[in-house]
């Protein structure tokens, strides 16, 4: 029986280059989480470090050191947004034929669309950037451009969703994430950092250092926090509903991306970009909000676990099919 197609060696090892390192370091979490390398407490307090000082610090930084390209942010940003609504389309859709509890639907609705883009699809879209040469200031402050709004629209959309599915969506609710999203510090050093990008401020070579050493730490720590925080994560619930779940995030939400880059006339850059970011698996947070409002946090961990696991097959093929 003759062997199938090979993809020519380039092609294999850039894929290599580009997802292994994102992975590696979430399984180093992982693993030194299991040896008791640092405790829980630990692992949360370097958490809130990469959120609110060392990714801030990048963004900032690689933003305001460049002049964006708004209309292809502008163009991913539809890509991605409408992909996303379409995903939660597509996930109501399965909630509803499937007969989920009201109690399970938010869970699983949130975990079939809330990507971790940030620590995740980032790193990915910038490393795939780096091995395609296209590592521009310009192309990554671009791209850095539509995490602020992106957070805006994952944050507002899973409060309610799983708002609704608890029976209703309160004010009070409401009131504190419109809060939680004018004090997220991603959303800031994204403003901050469009404000000194149109002003063409240079930074003084003191202010550089700085914010680029602090930057330089987001992506490794976020990455082992990920790892450790999935360990951590209890795996309950039904397992089949959890594995539909991650398979929509990380399969069907880069086909609705596709569709629409090709219905937009993207680039194959933007078409890589968008998605890139959509095969990102659920992010971690989607746990904690499901407890704080009380919905079936044990389907959503299923969720983000398997869709780390899904993600890792998604993303090779985006990459040999795209490349």
């Amino acid at each position: 029986m003759p062997a199938g197609p090979r993809l020519p060696e380039p092609i294999l090892l850039t894929i290599l280059n580009v997802i292994a390192p994102v992975f590696l370091l979430i399984g180093l979490g992982w693993a030194l989480m299991r040896g008791r390398f640092f405790s829980a407490g630990v692992l949360h307090d370097v958490n809130r470090l990469c959120y609110w000082v060392a990714l801030p610090a990048l963004l900032f930084h690689r933003i305001g050191g460049a002049s964006p390209d708004f209309v292809a942010a502008a163009d991913l940003l539809i890509a991605i947004i409408g992909a996303t609504f379409l995903g939660i389309l597509a996930a109501m859709l399965v909630a509803w034929l499937g007969r989920l509890e009201r109690f399970s639907r938010g869970a699983f609705i949130q975990g079939a669309f809330r990507g971790n883009a940030v620590f995740v699809g980032l790193p990915v879209v910038l490393y795939a950037f780096d091995a395609a040469g296209l590592a521009t200031a310009q192309a990554e402050a671009s791209v850095l451009l539509i995490i602020g709004p992106l957070v805006v629209v994952y944050n507002i959309m899973a409060v309610v969703i799983l708002l609704f599915s608890a029976g209703g969506i309160s004010r009070s609710a409401m009131r504190a994430a419109g809060r939680g999203l004018v004090t997220n510090p991603l959303l800031i050093a994204c403003a901050a950092g469009l404000v000194v990008s149109l002003l063409q401020i240079q930074f003084p070579l003191l202010a550089d250092r700085t914010l680029n050493t602090l930057g330089s730490m987001a992506f490794p720590l976020a990455l082992i926090c990920i790892g450790g925080a999935l360990y951590l994560t209890p795996i309950q619930g039904n397992l089949r509903v959890a594995t539909a779940g991650a398979a929509m995030k990380v399969f069907l939400l880069p086909v609705f991306g596709l569709m629409l880059a090709w219905w937009l006339g993207l680039s194959a850059e933007q078409t890589l970009i968008t998605a890139l970011m959509l095969a990102s698996p659920t992010a971690a947070a989607s746990y904690v909000l499901t407890r704080q409002l009380k919905g079936d946090d044990g389907l959503a961990s299923g969720i983000i676990l398997l869709s780390h696991i899904l993600a890792i097959p998604a993303l090779v093929v985006l990459l040999a099919v795209l490349a």
